[in-house]
Order: C-alpha cells, then structure tokens, then sequence
C-alpha cells in the first residue's frame, strides 16, 4: 500500500477532510490522498481554522483503513503520521521537531498541523483520514497566529507544491509500514528523540499555574509526562496543558 498512489486535486474545497471522509464510504483504495489548492474552512486542533492562501501551501487529506489497530492505541497513529511529516520536512530544513501532540515546527515556528479522525465500531480502528496543513510558499501570515513559519521562509527557496507532497506521501507510506509491521519501539523513540524541547526546561501552564519542566515520557495512549524543577512528576492529556506563550 501506498500512500498517494492515487491522488484527487482540487482547486478550491470546504475541507480535504470532509471531502476525503465522504469518499471513504465508496469502494476506494487505502492512500488516496485529497488535495486542495484551497479550503474555505480548513480545520485545525481544538477545533482552531487552519490558514492558507491560495496556491501557496499544501492541504491535504490521506484516508486509511488501519483495522489492525486498537481503538485504545489510536495514538500511535498521531506518532506515525508526525514522523511521517517530520522525516520529510527534515530533508528540506534544519532544526525541525514535533511538537506534542503533532505539530511540526522549524525552530519556534510551526510549519504544519496534523488533524487526525478515527472511526471505529468495535475495539479495532475502520478508518481514519489524516488532514495535514503544510506551510510552503507562504510568506506572510495574519497576526492572529502566535508563531508560523513556512518553507520558504526558512530555506529562501519557492518549492513546487506536486513535488512536496510526493515526498510527503512517500515519508508518510514508510512510517505508516513501521506501524503495520508493528516496528511500535521505533516509533515511539523516534517519536521522543524528535520532540520540541525534548529534554529542556520550558515553562507550561495548566490548571491556572505556570511551571517549568521538561518532558520525559510520552505514554501509549498520548498522555504527555513531564518533570518539574522539583522532581515532580505530572501526566497531561491534550489540552490541559500548554507551552507558555502560546
């Protein structure tokens, strides 16, 4: 199986997720991807619209049927697909990382968001479109973002969007392999090793206090584990937790 073996690009969408959702209930192949060269109401995390102009960044869509996988162990999809990411981005620019859950940023700045939708009837996973925004030529950005970045601001390089999102699908097919073939260590140190600020100090908030801390874990089920300055060790579940400025 590979990941964008088939791809649909269209000119302008609602969103590449609700599109891709609504064709994974037709006889389809596992990887076809949806691309948009625009969405009107691009989704994000914690229910957050993604921005993009035009023509200039990468939209996209990948439905799986990974029904091998445990309802209970879904995050380690979240892993994969950011790995997947990650390795591709990581051939482009330097200091790249993820950001937990699934953010991938070049230094402090994000790059791309990862929006992952499971469905399930049972214990097993039946299918799961994988929405990723990738900011590619995009040099200026509303000032409602706290931190964006793009491609091209980072490198000073115009990139062909087709191109991208080749290498993209073909990072991705790799590691969504690793998790077929239940390579579950790899992805899970590969996972921590590229974690943003893995192992540094930094000061989070939650529950209405600031601390710092640093990340050492981050647990099967997606629960974020950190170390206070005072040896205190605290588990986080998404969004009860944030980095301070954010």
């Amino acid at each position: 199986m590979n990941i964008g073996e088939q791809i649909i690009w269209l000119d302008e969408v609602n969103s590449t997720n609700d599109y891709a959702s609504k064709l994974s209930a037709e006889n389809i192949s596992e990887g076809l991807v949806v691309a948009a060269l625009f969405q009107t109401e691009g989704k994000g995390q914690r229910g957050n619209s993604w921005e993009s102009n035009h023509n200039e960044n990468l939209t996209f869509s990948a439905i799986l049927f990974p029904k091998f996988l445990e309802v209970q162990k879904q995050f380690l999809l979240s892993k994969t697909v950011s790995l997947g990411v990650f390795d591709a981005i990581s051939k482009i620019a330097d200091n790249v990382s993820i950001k937990w859950p699934n953010d991938i940023y070049i230094g402090n700045g994000k790059v791309a968001g990862i929006l992952i939708e499971n469905s399930f009837s049972s214990r097993f996973l039946d299918k799961t479109i994988v929405g990723i925004g990738l900011n590619v030529n995009q040099v200026s950005f509303s000032d409602d973002l706290p931190n964006p970045t793009s491609l091209k601001i980072e490198t000073g390089k115009h990139f062909e969007l087709v191109h991208i999102l080749n290498d993209l699908c073909k990072s991705l097919t790799i590691r969504y392999q690793q998790l077929i073939d239940k390579q579950l260590d790899k992805i899970a140190t590969d996972y921590y090793q590229n974690l943003y600020h893995n192992n540094d100090y930094f000061q989070y908030s939650a529950e209405g206090r600031k601390f710092t801390a640093r990340v050492v874990n981050v647990k099967e089920s997606g629960e974020l584990v950190l170390e206070t300055t005072k040896g205190e060790i605290l588990e986080f579940s998404f969004k009860e937790v944030s980095f301070c400025g954010e």
